[in-house]
């Protein structure tokens, strides 16, 4: 998708966290206090958040906006959940589920870095996504290789992109 930087962006996320010297922010980050960003949170004003070594992160709904707003897709790996948010706000998510095909395909595509036990879990936990929130899938991709799978995330971007128009 980097490919294509007049199409496709990722969002500014926001975190608690306290600014490195070459950030900036607004682009790096969106730096925020944590008491702000908990009431954010509660306000059901980002579709995504957790926590990590004691510092708040999370995606906006007005960070995806301003990527609209820009007139390009925002790119966003997400929970069922944030799913749900996404459409909850109004941004109508192309929703594309990558399905692996098998425990496999799940190590052939991870190198070194899974094991068979790993692959194992992440084989189910897909298969579980797929379960619970495949009624909210634009589509599922399915192919044998990497390569393909990005074709058809193009293929179907451009065509969902057409379909809104």
């Amino acid at each position: 998708m980097t490919n294509y930087p007049d199409k496709f962006s990722s969002c500014v996320p926001h975190t608690t966290r306290a600014k490195r010297d070459q950030e900036v922010d607004g682009q790096d980050y969106h730096f925020s206090n944590r008491e702000q960003m908990e009431e954010d949170i509660q306000n059901e004003l980002f579709i995504e958040a957790g926590e990590h070594r004691g510092n708040l992160y999370g995606t906006s709904v007005n960070a995806v906006r301003d990527v609209l707003d820009a007139s390009k897709h925002c790119v966003l790996d997400v929970s069922g959940r944030a799913i749900k948010r996404l459409i909850g706000a109004d941004l109508y998510p192309i929703v594309i589920y990558i399905k692996p095909r098998d425990i496999k395909w799940i190590l052939n595509n991870m190198g070194e870095e899974a094991n068979e036990v790993q692959a194992k879990q992440i084989y189910n936990k897909c298969n579980d996504i797929e379960q619970q929130y495949g009624d909210l899938f634009t589509t599922t991709i399915e192919e044998e290789d990497l390569n393909g799978v990005y074709k058809r995330i193009c293929d179907i971007i451009d065509h969902e992109s057409r379909v809104d128009s």
